[in-house]
């Protein structure tokens, strides 16, 4: 698939404007046995154009170029999306739960007690979160290691991976606003009980910025477009639906001004 990519970017070379870049993006679609990969010609890193190519030019048909586009417009900004809603909560480390839910663990103290179950469950959102991130980008590595395109079965994977993302995010948030007071007790109390500097300060700092973001997170959940539909999976099913078309005007924005084919 590498040396497919590296024909792909010699091809991309002759629609290339002056101080442009080429961007290969890796997995292509394949159509009737031929590979097309999507480019991007990128300006001080803004996307000036796009266009579809297979590895030889003999092989491909401009009618499976254009059709390639619209899985592959929809798959590459689901990935993006993917990445910036989960790269920054995927990282976050699991000691900064595990340690304070071992501090509080089996204490007497009700307020205690009750931010241990809160921070139970955001922790265990938090898991969830990382999982469906980690296995969507595990399932890509898995793909360019076994040097195979995608498919629907991976836009299908990407849908479903942003929809799980973007309400687990809800969840956490929704959780995080509805318990605030019991996380801000839960501070208290492991100041009372003298166990809040035996977190690392890293660890304080995370949970004193959730007490601060309080309004900020708040807000942010009043603008989400997630419907008040208490069953889960209708839920899920309303978000899978909200991003089978995602960014749907700019894909045809982008179609019509495709620099290969014509």
């Amino acid at each position: 698939m590498d040396k497919e990519a590296h024909q792909v970017r010699k091809r991309a070379r002759r629609f290339k404007k002056l101080f442009e870049k080429i961007s290969v993006n890796a997995l292509p679609w394949e159509i009737d046995g031929v590979h097309y990969f999507m480019v991007n010609y990128l300006k001080f890193n803004k996307l000036q154009g796009t266009a579809i190519f297979s590895p030889k030019k003999r092989e491909e048909h401009p009618d499976s170029a254009r059709e390639a586009h619209r899985p592959l417009f929809q798959f590459y900004r689901l990935m993006n999306e993917i990445h910036a809603i989960g790269n920054r909560k995927a990282t976050i480390d699991a000691t900064y739960f595990e340690q304070p839910l071992s501090l509080s663990n089996n204490r007497a103290n009700p307020e205690l007690q009750d931010g241990h179950a809160f921070l139970t469950l955001l922790f265990h959102k938090q898991t969830q979160f990382k999982d469906v991130y980690a296995h969507f980008f595990g399932e890509l590595a898995k793909l360019r290691q076994d040097s195979q395109p995608l498919s629907q079965t991976h836009l299908d994977m990407a849908i479903t991976t942003i929809a799980e993302l973007d309400l687990y995010h809800y969840e956490i948030m929704k959780e995080t606003v509805k318990h605030i007071h019991v996380l801000k007790n839960w501070i208290s109390a492991m100041k009372h009980e003298n166990l809040w500097e035996d977190l690392s300060q890293n660890h304080r700092v995370f949970f004193q910025q959730m007490v601060q973001n309080e309004e900020k997170v708040n807000e942010q959940l009043k603008s989400r477009s997630i419907t008040n539909q208490p069953n889960r999976d209708k839920l899920l099913k309303f978000t899978k639906k909200k991003y089978t078309n995602f960014l749907n005007e700019e894909r045809l924005k982008d179609f019509s001004r495709l620099r290969f084919p014509q």
